[in-house]
Parts: C-alpha cells; structure tokens; sequence
C-alpha cells in the first residue's frame, strides 16, 4: 500500500496593485479629452435651452442653432492629438461667441470660462492652459463691461491672474499626477522582476536542497541493505498523514521531504550491527539507539533543515515516554516526529528486512492498533488506519 497525494506547494506571492499608477494613466490625453469634451459640450446645451425658453420666439431659432454648433465645435477641441494651440485659441473663441450671444437672457453663461480654461490645460498642457486663461480674462471683461481691459479696475487683473491660474495648476497637477504614476509602474516593474528572480532563487534552491536530501537519505538506506525505496513510502505515507489532519500544505511539503532523512544517523552505525541477521545484544541495541542523535548531529549546520533535525532526534519517541533518547511524552514530542514514528512502523513492518519477512496488511495493521496510546500517538495512529483501509 502506498498513500500518495500530491504534496502540497506554496502560493506565488501576490504582487502589489498598481492602483495609482493606473489611475494616472486612464487620465491621459484623449481619456481627458473625450470625458471633458461630453461634460462642457453638455453644459453649453444646458446654457443655450435656457436661452433659447428666454429669448424672444423669433430670436429662439437661432440661438438653438448656434447652440448645437457652439457643443460640438467646444468639444471638437478637445479631442485629439494635433493642432494643440489652434484649438486651444479656438475654445475660448467658440465660448466667448456663445456667452456674448447669451449673456443678456442667461448672465450666468460667463461661468462657462471656469470649465473650459481648465479643460484646455488638461487636455493640451499647462502652457495652453495658462494662454486659455489670459485670452479669457480680458474677453471675460469685454463681455460684462463693455470694455476689454480697464487698468484702473482692479478686477482686470484680477480676473486674468486667476484665469491663468485655472488654466495652469489642474494641468500641471495631471502631469504631476502622470509623472508620479509613471515612476511608480516602473518601480512595480522592478519589484516585479525582482519577486520573479527570487522566486526562481527559492525554486533553485529548494530543488538543490531536495536533491541534497535524496541523496544523503538514499546512502543511509544504502547503508541499512535497502534499495531506497523505504524513504519514498515514508515520504509519501507521512504527506497523506499530514495531509489528512489538516496541516497547511507547506507544513505537510516540509513533513513529507523531511521525513526521508529519519534514519540518516545509520550512516554511522557500524555495519556488523545495522546488518546484524540474528537478535541484537545489549550492546548493540545501545549502538542503534545513538542513531538519532547522530542524525540530528549530521543535519546540523543549515536552517533549511530544522524540522529535518527534530525528526530525525525523536522520531523513536513513544507517546508513553519510554522510548529514545529523550524520553519524551505525548504532545511533548513534534507532530512531525510522531507521524514519522507511525509511517515508521508500519512501512518497516511491511517490509522485508534481513531479520524477518515482510508482515501482511492484516497483522499490520493489527499491531498498529496495538501501540496506540503506548509507542504511537492514539488520534493519529486512529486517522492512519482510515487511510490505510482505504486505501487500493
């Protein structure tokens, strides 16, 4: 029998949203353009039906033409790459010509120049923006006095350094906002590449650490006249364990490839013992019983293989506390090491050694439920013997 799931692999790590960066690049050019173009196209309508109910019926005609031909010329200059100083000059005339038609029925129009000034800076640039804003401020004046520009009125001034400024600082603001989203796509791009190289690092490395811990297992079985195939099983017979307890998948990953090094202290158990046909002696039983901590010994040295360590140290831990080297007791020994003990047992058991023949399923199984509670944890050893009888 053997229990083999795939062992379990851990997520790629998620990489950061690009929430900003994205923000700023939907606002470019022609985005911009087209929404500002629909929203002061909309606003003139709105201005010019207002006109239109107001005006005397023989003038109405005329100002609802030149209401639909003010909307969609205003917002032709918004869209589009090229001829950015034409259209710039061209929708402050387009909007000047309108309010001047309206103004006397609908005096609020003037207002129109608060969108569109800097509409045209977002569209076509702080520059444009800041010329929109200075050939506004003195139409904007001619229209309500009368007279372009009055030095001695203050609100001439006035009116233009805040048109400019309309005209500039949203533009400039964008650009800002494009400038800060552009540096931080290019940092995420960096962070990108650099979680991919040091994902294909780890891979590496783990793949190297794998391989490492195949290979020095498969001598310690060596070792013990084996052919390598009682790590595979006890791998794999650990993952289904581990696996059907619940343990996250890293966690039953790491069980799974560090319980092939379970026995890697036999390397250093001499051969006239570990080969031993016939019962052991006093002696020689005290030779095996070093093996754990020799293996723990051999592992040292590397982080990679603490859990390695632990059950290589306590795998022949007994959940009543007589079983080696530390005489460790229930929960006191890792969970790791206990399931090794189990899987242990019963691939050993079911195994032909140079001390016995391999046991069948049945008397297996049997004595499995036998060291329940003495040399085997009882809630594990229970959930094992599930998955052992369904097992194929």
């Amino acid at each position: 029998m053997r229990l083999t799931p795939a062992l379990g692999r851990p997520e790629s790590p998620a990489l950061p949203a690009r929430s900003f960066g994205d923000i700023a690049a939907a606002l470019r050019g022609k985005n911009v353009g087209h929404w500002l173009a629909v929203l002061s196209g909309s606003l003139l309508v709105l201005v010019g039906v207002a006109a239109t109910i107001r005006v005397a019926p023989v003038s109405a005609p005329v100002v609802a033409a030149t209401t639909v031909a003010a909307a969609a010329g205003l917002g032709a200059t918004f869209v589009g790459p090229r001829f950015r100083l034409l259209r710039s000059i061209l929708a402050i005339v387009i909007t000047a010509a309108f309010t001047e038609l309206t103004f006397d029925s609908t005096p609020t129009v003037v207002w129109l120049f608060a969108l569109v000034v800097p509409a045209v800076g977002m569209v076509h640039g702080a520059r444009y923006g800041a010329l929109a804003g200075l050939l506004a401020g003195p139409t904007l004046h001619w229209i309500e006095t009368g007279v372009p520009l009055n030095l001695l009125d203050p609100q001439t001034p006035f009116g233009v350094v805040i048109l400019v400024a309309l005209g500039a600082a949203p533009a400039y603001l964008l650009e800002l906002a494009r400038s800060r989203g552009d540096r931080l796509n290019h940092e995420l791009d960096r962070v990108a590449a650099l979680v991919e190289e040091t994902q294909v690092a780890h891979q590496g490395e783990a793949a190297a650490r794998r391989h490492a811990v195949f290979m020095l297992a498969r001598a310690a079985e060596a070792r013990d006249g084996t052919t390598g195939i009682h790590i595979e099983h006890v791998r794999d017979l650990a993952s289904s364990l581990a696996s059907a307890i619940g343990l996250p998948h890293p966690e039953v990953d790491e069980i799974a490839w560090s319980a092939m090094l379970h026995d890697v202290g036999k390397i250093r158990v001499p051969d006239r013992v570990l080969l031993k046909p016939g019962r052991l002696d006093e002696e020689e039983w005290a030779i095996i019983r070093q093996h754990p901590a020799w293996g723990e010994e051999l592992l040292m040295g590397h982080e990679g293989f603490a859990l390695a360590r632990r059950i290589a140290r306590w795998h022949h831990e007994d959940w009543d506390g007589t079983g080696y080297p530390d005489r460790l007791r229930g929960e006191a020994i890792p969970v790791g090491a206990r399931i090794v003990r189990i899987v242990d047992v019963y691939d050993a058991l079911r195994s032909d050694r140079p001390y016995k023949a391999a046991w069948t399923l049945e008397r297996t199984l049997g004595e499995l439920q036998a060291m329940a509670g003495r040399g085997l944890d009882p809630e594990l050893t229970s959930v094992f013997l599930r998955l052992a009888e369904q097992a194929p």
